[in-house]
């Protein structure tokens, strides 16, 4: 089989819905943010853990119509109205460096959930939004890089400006055996963007 028959092949698979990861990191505005945002999607390649999301839900983009009656139609036609955003929501295991010790943490996102909903009900400090990007790979474009993800992206989505608004586990039972403990992160954003990598 030669080389154009395997692209041909693997442009015709389906992608699967299990090998995707996250990245959260700050909307670079400037050349400083710019280079955080390079160095906080570096540390998340290397330390997978800090984003290891299990489910991903709410990655839709719609928007609604109006019917008008227009003059010389018999039916309305649809007018153009606005854009719908639906909330993203993301599921992990509860992990117990999600969780803290005292005002330690070694998980960014759990700190951002905790001073966001601090900010909503005091408002004492602006909320922060941030970027979030859903990189989708395939198993047939492996790395050869060892640090950061096994294989190569094909596709991915681009929240921006987002901000948690629900943060919450699942629920506790003494006779659930040893089902770990999910969580669950709710977020509204203004604008979602389909990206092509390939």
């Amino acid at each position: 089989m030669d080389i154009f028959s395997s692209i041909a092949n693997f442009m015709d698979e389906p992608i699967p819905s299990f090998f995707f990861e996250v990245f959260i990191y700050d909307r670079p505005s400037t050349l400083l943010g710019s280079l955080s945002a390079t160095a906080s999607l570096a540390m998340q390649m290397i330390d997978p853990i800090a984003t290891a999301f299990s489910d991903v839900s709410g990655l839709d983009m719609s928007f609604a119509t109006t019917p008008i009656n227009e003059a010389g139609w018999s039916t309305p036609r649809p007018s153009f109205d606005k854009i719908n955003n639906e909330e993203l929501v993301l599921q992990r295991y509860l992990r117990p460096r999600h969780i803290g010790v005292g005002n330690f943490s070694l998980d960014p996102t759990s700190d951002w959930c905790q001073k966001t909903m601090l900010s909503a009900k005091t408002w004492a400090e602006t909320i922060v939004v941030k970027n979030i990007m859903i990189c989708i790979y395939h198993p047939m474009l492996q790395s050869p890089i060892k640090v950061g993800p096994s294989s190569f992206p094909v596709a991915g989505f681009l929240v921006h400006e987002a901000f948690p608004t629900s943060w919450g586990i699942s629920d506790l039972s003494s006779t659930a055996g040893d089902a770990p403990i999910k969580e669950t992160i709710k977020f509204k954003y203004t604008q979602i963007e389909r990206l092509k990598i390939l």
